[in-house]
């Protein structure tokens, strides 16, 4: 504690000299600045040089001169990072007019970082143009002037030998300038909220003050933390739509993951470069006085490279895999539900002469595949995500081996005290171990039935065919009914009176098998057609046939039928042939018993009511 206390009192002792030093000097600025100017013209005169100021400005005309040749010959169609070729040009030009000549010693610095600066404005310019909002271009845009100005004045009066007072004086007072700009295009330009602005003004007053204490590399990283955000964000929408344009490809190809990815791990790794650099070069700062501090911002700096290849591979993983999810993909289950009735039926507003949904015609693989692979991810994130935090915890010097035996403790312990979820997790591998069903398929279990539209690593989840979706843990799903698997047999009884040719009834049935057969709408449907089996019993008022067809895995079989059932009924009824109805044998009484011929008629009258003939006796 006393060393703390030491260091810190020194280093308060210190930071307050420097700042009365820095404040005292701000009125030699104007004479110090002079007299390097004169330095630098007595330099230029010593061997016949231009003046410097003058050389500048011409090294830019020249070089805007023939950037506006380039653009008007060949970058009239340019865009997106077409952009940048122009002021490839334009550096190119001033590199070589700077190398075609010689310059004075001290001019030949002071031109280099003035026209680096100009070219480090130019391209930060145009990626402003490709990315920000336009409302924000021209107040970003003189930042990034402001800034590159400042940076390269700071190199010239260093180069020019000028009092370190009066250096970090100027520092200053652009630090000012800075400021007040980027506070005054936080209230003026940024669309948010009195408070948001009012929150964003004091971090960039944070960040200021920070500055001005000499903390470098914490200004560095609250900088970063402000602005990296918006900048990853809109690079990275930029990146993706030019490579897509480019490649003519979606969101989720490989190559354009791989970009943007990259593209966002560059700019942070540069960024996290940066900031070891500053952290070297500001050995005076107070955090190098403690070694764990050290240890602790090195294993931050590299957490941040693992962050970053962790999130590499988990987006390539997913893009692979949503890729193959989505070649795999099944219909939309509300387009399913709109284009058909409750129970397969298509809807009345449905095109006519459209076929009715039918089940997809995936292969097993391929839908075997669409169910394991949003598993797969899932399991993958989590790995990905155990084996980064790991890694993350042994950087910054935490203990992993006692970590781990401990977690694997709290892992029993966990376990013993949630069955039901390691019940559910088990039994769902067990289940698609088992490949007992599949994404898109119908299954029924226990009271829950419908289509299976994903899974978790605990739950299934069931499409109703009237619209509700049933999450069900995989513990409570017990035998599982796959009515969506090879082939489905759909089977009716029919009862004929009992003088019915059954030889003539097999042939209607055959030809109404084969008139479904032939049908576009359904006919691709069938495995075999509808064909009589035979006779299946004797029944009371006729005899009972049997008809029976198979099908490929579909939810239409309810259609299929129905459909059966009215050209069947058609057909017998061309053909003569009455379906079984219930009949009364009415005997005669005798002139001792009239009542029997009428409870006998009454009979008769209720068999033809109930088999919907109108009552004679009523009319």
């Amino acid at each position: 504690m006393d060393m703390m206390a030491s260091t810190m009192s020194s280093w308060e002792e210190h930071t307050r000299g420097r700042i009365h030093a820095i404040v005292r000097a701000i009125p030699d600025i104007p004479a110090a600045v002079g007299g390097g100017i004169s330095r630098l013209r007595d330099d230029a005169m010593s061997h016949d040089s231009a003046p410097i100021l003058l050389v500048i400005a011409g090294f830019i005309l020249v070089g805007m001169v023939v950037e506006a040749v380039f653009r008007r010959r060949w970058g009239r169609h340019g865009g997106g990072v077409q952009e940048f070729l122009p002021v490839a040009v334009f550096a190119a030009t001033m590199a070589i007019l700077f190398f075609a000549f010689d310059w004075p010693p001290l001019g030949r610095l002071v031109i280099v970082s003035y026209l680096t600066a100009f070219v480090a404005y130019r391209l930060v310019a145009t990626a402003i143009g490709l990315t920000a909002h336009p409302e924000l271009h021209r107040r970003l845009r003189l930042l990034a002037g402001i800034l590159a100005f400042a940076i390269a004045t700071g190199i010239a009066v260093s180069l020019l030998d000028l009092a370190w007072q009066v250096r970090h004086a100027i520092a200053y007072l652009f630090s000012c300038v800075l400021l007040a700009l980027g506070i005054e295009t936080v209230w003026a330009r940024m669309k948010a909220g009195p408070g948001i602005k009012v929150g964003l003004s004091l971090y960039l007053l944070a960040l200021w003050i920070v500055w001005c204490l000499g903390l470098r590399a914490v200004f560095w990283l609250g900088l970063y933390a402000f602005v990296l955000p918006p900048i990853l964000k809109a690079v990275s929408h930029t990146v993706r739509d030019h490579v897509a344009r480019h490649l003519a490809a979606d969101h989720s190809d490989t190559r354009i993951v791989l970009t943007v990815r990259g593209v966002r791990a560059g700019i942070i790794a540069l960024a996290v470069a940066w900031i070891a650099l500053i952290w070297e070069i500001d050995r005076d700062a107070l955090i190098h006085e403690n070694p764990q501090y050290s240890m602790l911002f090195y294993g931050i700096l590299k957490s941040i490279i693992v962050i970053l290849l962790a999130d590499l591979a988990w987006h390539l993983a997913k893009a692979a895999i949503d890729r193959q999810v989505a070649g795999q993909g099944f219909g939309s289950p509300l387009a399913t539900a709109v284009a058909l009735g409750e129970d397969g039926t298509p809807h009345a507003g449905a095109a006519p002469g459209a076929a009715p949904a039918a089940a997809p015609s995936h292969d097993a693989q391929a839908t075997r595949l669409s169910t394991l692979l949003p598993i797969l991810r899932n399991v993958l994130a989590v790995a990905l995500f155990i084996i980064a935090g790991i890694v993350v915890l042994g950087d910054l010097g935490v203990e992993i081996g006692p970590l781990i035996a401990g977690a694997g403790i709290l892992g029993v312990a966990i376990g013993f005290g949630s069955q039901t979820l390691v019940k559910d997790v088990i039994s769902g591998f067990f289940y698609l171990f088992d490949d007992a069903f599949r994404v898109g398929e119908y299954i029924q279990a226990k009271n829950y039935k419908g289509t299976v539209e994903g899974f978790s690593l605990r739950s299934v989840k069931l499409r109703h065919h009237r619209g509700p979706v049933f999450t069900i843990p995989f513990g409570e799903l017990g035998a599982v009914e796959n009515m969506s698997r090879d082939w489905a047999k759909a089977k009716f009884r029919v009862s004929v009176p009992y003088d019915t040719d059954i030889e003539k009834a097999r042939k209607i049935g055959k030809s109404i098998g084969q008139q479904m057969l032939d049908d576009p709408e359904i006919g691709s449907l069938f495995i075999q057609p509808l064909k009589m089996k035979g006779v299946e019993d004797f029944g009371e008022y006729g005899i009972v046939i049997s008809f029976a067809m198979v099908t490929v895995p579909t939810n239409q079989q309810s259609y299929i039928r129905r459909k059966a059932y009215a050209m069947l009924r058609d057909a017998f009824r061309e053909n003569g042939i009455a379906f079984a109805q219930p009949t009364v044998n009415v005997g005669g009484g005798g002139s001792g018993d009239p009542s029997g011929g009428v409870a006998a008629a009454e009979a008769a009258r209720r068999v033809r009511i109930a088999a919907g003939e109108p009552d004679a006796a009523a009319s």
